[in-house]
């Protein structure tokens, strides 16, 4: 039993040096990486099995004008966005906005701090988070709800 052991432990180190071996010559041509920073859809939720707000997204380029429809990452960076979750005031005893999950759409390879794991206050001016993109840029989102 020790001797089979011993060849699995050996097959299993080959195996991975074989596998660190063929990761290094990785073609950076093929190697992609997104620029994109944007957030393309927000929800909050009362608790896991509760229903969903979609919050709406609008976005500001570096001068402070609205970008209206479809956009490209060049004409939005150093912009900022502003998320607003309006709930409606018949829903008020029953969305505490003062603890929300809160769940985003972006790219694959997209950091947002602080995280959004964990219950959120949106209440007032409610929470700035940034995005942070694949390569490193950075744009900002204000997050709040309100009553209508």
């Amino acid at each position: 039993m020790k001797i089979v052991h011993k060849i699995g432990i050996l097959i299993l180190t080959v195996s991975i040096t074989i596998s660190m071996w063929s990761c290094a010559d990785v073609n950076e041509e093929y190697v992609f990486v997104h620029d994109t920073n944007t957030i393309s859809q927000m929800i909050c939720k009362v608790s896991h099995n509760a229903g969903e707000f979609r919050g709406g997204i609008t976005e500001f380029n570096k001068d402070g004008d609205i970008v209206e429809g479809s956009f490209t990452q060049e004409e939005v960076e150093g912009g900022y966005g502003l998320i607003l979750f309006a709930i409606p005031k018949s829903l008020e005893n029953d969305v505490d906005l003062t603890s929300v999950y809160l769940i985003a759409t972006v790219t694959y390879d997209v950091f947002i701090t602080p995280s959004l794991s964990g219950k959120h206050d949106i209440t007032g001016e409610g929470i700035i988070i940034t995005v942070k993109s694949g390569i490193g840029t950075t744009r900002q989102y204000r997050v709040r709800g309100f009553y209508e």
